[in-house]
């Protein structure tokens, strides 16, 4: 099944994947904007109350999802073709590591211009620096073994991106049917490991937490759809509602502690997980949407979903600075809070076209020419 005829046949809703992956990054986005005005609101003694009926934090599991359905869309192309891990590897190292060495590099300057003039008092260590180019689960900020976040935090959920590639590329020798089902019991087999031995070492015990089920979710429900099956009209809606409904009528919380900085357990995966795979099932195996401008700005959104969610913490910093000097009233704090997400929509997207999409672009020709001469 050649790429041009999965586009013709699969092209409008994946603009609806796309238009989804804006939605769970603008999700973090605002969790994060709250945050900061949360700060802001208790420095001038202001009361400020998050939102907490719909869980933002849930973008992730939306973006684990989505990942793992286009990764098999993506990769039909490769599956029980010689060198078709190597491609899918070169692939998705050329997606990932400009922007992510890009931004790590730029924290890692910056923390050691702050420790000589005296802003700060520590330096990551050896290990924290190589581990977090490396993509390997450590524990960057002494938050404990259960938290093993790399220097640039929101890294961590690169580190579960990276291990998904490997786990895949392992897999994709085999036809597109046995790939699918054989990640996926791999994944199971992990995560049951995990649950039985419970290992003390940092590494595995980040990779066999059971949210990596999300990503073999996302897995099955590409499958599905290039296999034909297509939900009606009426299910699709139930679907939706379904997804929507879970995460607004059960709250993580009731059932875990979110105070520490991660949680990754099965009471994650069944309420926030099973809500994105919900709302990603009525999505791609649903009729395929008529063309819309407001879709095509919406996917266009989504392809600076990455550079959004990477770096929407720098543009943050230009907020923190403008509300050293501008006095905000209560009443206009959530104007600050959606003013903030508006402008680091903006900035990312500016940044995506400016310099991301060039260098991945540039990377994948000077890649295509390699592979031509080699030929």
């Amino acid at each position: 099944m050649n790429s041009r005829f999965n586009q013709n046949r699969y092209g409008h809703r994946l603009l609806l994947i796309q238009a989804l992956r804006a939605v769970a990054a603008a999700m973090i986005v605002v969790l994060h904007a709250e945050s900061l005005v949360r700060i802001y609101a208790e420095q001038h003694n202001y009361s400020f109350a998050p939102i907490e009926i719909f869980p933002l934090g849930a973008g992730v599991d939306l973006f684990f999802v989505i990942s793992g359905f286009v990764i098999v869309y993506s990769s039909q192309g490769l599956f029980a073709e010689a060198g078709g891990a190597r491609k899918f590897m070169v692939r998705r190292l050329i997606r990932i590591l400009p922007l992510y060495w890009a931004a790590l590099t730029l924290r890692v300057t910056g923390l050691a211009i702050a420790v000589l003039i005296g802003a700060a008092a520590s330096f990551p260590d050896l290990p924290a620096i190589i581990t977090s180019y490396l993509f390997i689960p450590y524990d960057s900020f002494g938050y404990g073994a259960d938290y093993p976040f790399p220097i640039v935090d929101l890294g961590w959920s690169l580190n579960y991106e990276m291990f998904f590639y490997a786990m895949f590329a392992c897999f994709i020798c085999f036809t597109r049917d046995k790939a699918v089902l054989f990640f996926v019991a791999a994944i199971l087999v992990l995560v049951a490991l995990g649950g039985v031995l419970a290992p003390a070492d940092t590494v595995l015990q980040f990779w066999t937490h059971p949210i990596i089920v999300e990503f073999a979710a996302g897995t099955m429900i590409a499958l599905l759809l290039l296999k034909g099956v297509a939900l009606g009209r009426p299910a699709r809606f139930l679907f939706l509602m379904l997804g929507v409904g879970l995460w607004l009528a059960i709250q993580v919380s009731w059932f875990t502690d979110m105070s520490p900085p991660g949680f990754y357990s099965w009471t994650r995966v069944l309420i926030w997980g099973l809500g994105a795979a919900i709302l990603i099932a009525a999505v791609a195996l649903g009729p395929a949407p008529a063309p819309s401008p407001w879709l095509q700005k919406a996917a266009l959104l989504g392809d600076s979903s990455y550079v959004l969610y990477l770096l929407h913490p720098v543009f943050f910093l230009l907020v923190k600075g403008a509300l050293r000097f501008v006095t905000v009233p209560q009443s206009c704090l959530w104007l600050v809070v959606f003013g903030s997400a508006g402008f680091a929509i903006v900035a990312a997207a500016a940044v995506y076209r400016l310099a991301e999409a060039p260098v991945v672009n540039f990377l994948k020709a000077q890649v295509g020419k390699r592979a031509v001469s080699a030929a």
